[in-house]
């Protein structure tokens, strides 16, 4: 990546607060005959054509408890020599698939409204300049989601867009404390962008950590939810296929969000609201790998882990499985279910 490619390209969007990604990994062993994620997810050049761009959104003062999810989108890049392009559960090898890392959006430390809006305003750009390629988010807490989906909405005014959010909280909170990490689907559906509570799921609310009214509030408003024991007595397959229907019934795009605090405590210690109660990783991640093949699934965000408070990567190692899931379920979409390497079996060295 040449530093004329970028500013150019930065300034023909006219693009202010994007900066280059937070950490990039070099040097790193790798086996010739298995890919890592960590030299798969390069940055990217400014020029060259790529499947997958992740964007970093480093933000967390807007939490409603102090957090350091600030530090997420460097921990998933630190965690990416872990993992390989290829998934035995799914025998799906994504390396053919180009993703490159584009970089974190710029937050001001001290100015909560300034921080939000050019999560907004940088968003609302990247999509218009690149409408024929998906764009995955990483936060950053959950207040990332209110305008970052908004920009998506601007962008595609054409387009009615369904929610599907996963969650142990319904995050509707009034909004008496401005923006925080408890409002997003409120600020969406208040919005007066195309948005409808008729087609928002909220899949596996959990734990002893939100009000009735809440749940009144989000059901009054159209919205469907599956709780974490609904999940555990159905299937995470009949929940979201009928996630699907619902947020997919009569529009034209899904914007997903996936908090992880979504998942049991002993997965997500990293995070600031998960409990006993909620979903396991294996349920997620086959949630996220058919959410991947769905074609009106448009954009993705994945909140609130936050690192200062993991142990041992637990939450890390799950966020990044998570996404990767999410990103083999993407790779069938793009390639006609192909799933991407020869299956005759090797005989020689």
């Amino acid at each position: 990546m040449t530093s004329d490619a970028r500013s150019n390209w930065l300034k023909s969007h006219d693009i202010q607060y994007l900066k280059r990604p937070g950490l990039v990994l070099n040097d790193r062993f790798e086996d010739r005959h298995e890919p890592r994620a960590w030299n798969w997810i390069r940055p990217w050049d400014f020029e060259s054509k790529f499947d997958v761009g992740i964007v970093g959104i480093p933000l967390s003062t807007t939490s409603i408890q102090p957090t350091s999810c600030y530090l997420a989108p460097d921990a998933f890049r630190l965690s990416t020599p872990g993992f390989t392009t290829f998934s035995p559960d799914f025998d799906v090898d994504m390396t053919s698939m180009v993703v490159r890392d584009l970089g974190d959006i710029g937050i001001p430390i001290l100015d909560q409204q300034e921080a939000l809006r050019r999560v907004e305003e940088t968003m609302e750009r990247l999509w218009k300049a690149h409408q024929e390629r998906f764009l995955l988010l990483i936060g950053g807490d959950h207040s990332i989601t209110a305008p970052a989906a908004r920009a998506f909405a601007r962008v595609h005014q054409d387009k009615k867009i369904g929610l599907i959010h996963f969650d142990a909280h319904n995050d509707v909170r009034v909004m008496d404390h401005g923006p925080t990490n408890g409002t997003p689907i409120r600020q969406l559906l208040e919005s007066g962008l195309n948005f409808n509570g008729k087609n928002l799921v909220q899949v596996g609310i959990h734990g002893f950590m939100n009000g009735s009214y809440y749940k009144r509030w989000v059901e009054g408003h159209g919205g469907t939810i599956f709780t974490g024991r609904q999940i555990r007595h159905d299937s995470i397959e009949s929940v979201i296929n009928q996630a699907i229907e619902i947020a997919g019934n009569g529009t034209d795009a899904i914007y997903v969000t996936v908090d992880i605090d979504v998942l049991e405590l002993a997965y997500a210690p990293g995070t600031g609201g998960a409990s006993p109660e909620g979903i396991h990783p294996a349920q997620l991640y086959e949630a996220l790998y058919i959410l991947g093949q769905n074609k009106k699934v448009a954009a993705i965000d994945f909140v609130e882990h936050d690192p200062a408070i993991d142990v041992v990567r637990i939450t890390g190692r799950t966020m990044t499985g998570a996404i990767m899931s999410f990103l083999i379920g993407l790779f069938l979409r793009q390639n006609d279910g192909w799933c991407g390497y020869d299956k005759t079996p090797i005989t020689s060295n």
